[in-house]
């Protein structure tokens, strides 16, 4: 895919933990190939940037005599599963297999002309990281019985068909799959949501309507609890991106102190894999020199950003870098209800969740959509981007001498109104917008 910094290399879902020597393997492509940045998609993809239109079937030829793994074999739509499954101990091995096994069954029948975004989730229980990730369809398993089937959406949001015995998963899977096909080359589940019924899909499937029971163990940052939960460390890449060396460097001294295996995971997340008594202190200590999130009030899991300018050819915003710099002042301001989105353009791409404050880079200046996402209305705040610690500092402190409580919270927010947050960034900011 083109971007503005060049064309874009986006991996299939890990079915497996990479080995130490293969991130690296993955950061030396990086420099070679690329722009020298790594990126952990909101989905929990892995992709390099800034490559040359010429270079894709020599960056491949690269990765594959170099990896051992399958995982970059795979066509078709992309399946998502843990990787880290098999030492899970809330996910018994016959379901582990039923997971596999469905992924390869899906990816050795689903059509070939399905749209490009087109994704399966599968979800065996244990890690709750699945259960947030939307799918055009997504599976709960339940054990190696069976498993339920949904569409458009995550354990909470996804419209649900029904409970289906394990033997029958694939065939279901696949003929949604094959319906949404039907409907157009870049047709989606919400496309076929609206064309056909649930009761037909139901009839189509042989199954009842029904949900699977809730989800527990949803979280957004780095798990403090799971460090010391089956060997495993959570840390999050912020805003998504990594320099390739800073990865590498990490990656080296992780291997050093006992770090065994490395996983992208939805939410930018980057899973690791230590060996029994491993520095696990140490290994967070490296994650922290590498830039990397390690605790779970740091102010930048506040904060959503898209790729930016000068990565993105759309872009009026340079995004990470506005990020960071608001982010060291972010906490002082605002607490964990407030959340930032930094969009380059009005498209949206990071994410079309509304949150507090969502700014969007224009022609003309930053705008802001309060209570909202980028493709709501915005309206200008500031000139550029230099003003906007100024223009929040102006809003807190304003607010704080009125008689509210730093860090202000969202529910505080709500009840200055649109109006007046206005008002107040734009003072803050210089900003005129007649001018």
């Amino acid at each position: 895919m083109e971007t503005g910094d060049g064309w874009l290399a986006r991996l299939p879902p890990l079915v497996a933990p990479l080995e130490g020597e293969e991130v690296i393997t993955l950061c030396e492509a990086a420099e070679r190939f690329g722009n020298g940045l790594i990126e952990v998609t909101r989905r929990g993809n892995l992709q390099l940037r800034g490559l040359a239109a010429d270079t894709h079937r020599a960056l491949a030829d690269y990765l594959m005599r170099r990896l051992s793994r399958h995982w970059l074999d795979s066509a078709g739509p992309a399946v998502s599963i843990d990787p880290l499954m098999e030492i899970d101990e809330a996910i018994e091995a016959p379901t582990g297999l039923l997971a596999r096994r469905l992924r390869e069954q899906i990816l050795i029948g689903a059509p070939a002309t399905l749209a490009p975004k087109c994704a399966v989730v599968i979800d065996a229980g244990g890690w709750a990281g699945l259960a947030g990730l939307s799918g055009d369809v997504h599976v709960r398993l339940d054990g190696a019985r069976g498993g339920w089937v949904g569409l458009a959406g995550d354990h909470g949001s996804a419209t649900w068909l029904g409970w289906m015995v394990a033997s029958k998963l694939a065939s279901a899977v696949l003929g949604l799959l094959g319906e949404i096909d039907m409907l157009g080359p870049r047709a989606r589940a919400h496309h076929l949501l609206t064309d056909v019924s649930i009761y037909t899909l139901c009839d189509l499937l042989g199954c009842r309507p029904g949900a699977p029971p809730p989800r527990s163990g949803l979280y957004q940052g780095p798990d403090a609890g799971a460090r010391r939960q089956r060997d495993v460390l959570d840390v999050v890449w912020p805003f998504g991106q990594v320099p390739a060396l800073s990865l590498l460097r990490f990656t080296r001294e992780a291997q050093r102190l006992g770090a065994l295996g490395f996983a992208a995971a939805p939410g930018r997340h980057w899973r690791i894999l230590c060996r029994e008594h491993a520095d696990i202190d140490g290994i967070i200590r490296a994650a922290r020199e590498a830039g990397l999130i390690v605790a779970d009030d740091d102010a930048r899991l506040a904060i959503v950003a898209c790729t930016g300018a000068p990565g993105c050819a759309s872009a009026f915003m340079s995004t990470h870098d506005t990020a960071g710099t608001l982010s060291t002042c972010w906490s002082m301001l605002f607490d964990a209800s407030v959340r930032l989105h930094l969009s380059g353009c009005a498209k949206g791409c990071a994410s079309l969740d509304p949150v507090t404050f969502t700014l969007v880079g224009t022609a003309r200046g930053i705008g802001l959509v309060f209570q909202g996402n980028p493709r709501g209305v915005s309206r200008l705040i500031a000139g550029d981007t230099a003003s906007l610690e100024a223009a929040f500092r102006h809003l807190a402190q304003t607010l704080a001498g009125e008689g509210y409580t730093l860090p202000l919270a969202a529910t505080s927010l709500d009840r200055v109104g649109e109006e007046r947050i206005v008002a107040l960034l734009r003072a803050g900011s210089a900003h005129d917008p007649g001018a």
